[in-house]
């Protein structure tokens, strides 16, 4: 498996843990007062924004588009290039600051942001997939296939 396309299955992967964890959270209140819960959350998104960011890096050094300053930046190169909408730009320029959050600032962590994130947009990852892959996967020139010789 290409590594792009190993990228995109871990962000699915991820995505379906956070559902799952999701449909367990009946209210921001419920998710706040389980630590256990946050923590999941929060890794779960952590990965998936990194693994955004990682398929966003392949794309930009395969198809030589200009190098990004930030983590916000690699985004608006990729819909700069049509790789992503308008749309997605919006979802994942955020999530590129969240994730330094994330990783960086523990103690700054918004609860409503991931709980945002976790009630209302699981779908976005989905539809950066989906641009990612009608938009750079099925455009790339297909790997000649060797050929079997018969003796």
């Amino acid at each position: 498996m290409k590594t792009v396309e190993r990228k995109m299955a871990l962000v699915i992967d991820r995505i379906q843990r956070l559902k799952g964890l999701s449909q367990k959270i009946h209210s921001f209140e419920e998710y706040q007062k389980s630590a256990d819960v946050k923590d999941i959350a929060e890794r779960n998104l952590q990965i998936a924004i990194e693994a955004c960011l990682d398929i966003g890096k392949i794309i930009i050094s395969e198809k030589v588009f200009r190098d990004p300053s930030d983590n916000k930046d690699l985004f608006i190169v990729l819909a700069e290039a049509a790789i992503i909408s308008p749309q997605s730009l919006e979802f994942l320029k955020p999530m590129a600051g969240t994730r330094n959050i994330l990783v960086h600032g523990y103690d700054k962590v918004d609860d409503e942001v991931v709980y945002g994130v976790l009630k209302r947009h699981l779908s976005d990852f989905e539809a950066f997939l989906a641009e990612v892959r009608d938009n750079y996967l099925y455009k790339m020139p297909q790997q000649a296939q060797p050929t079997q010789s018969t003796q």
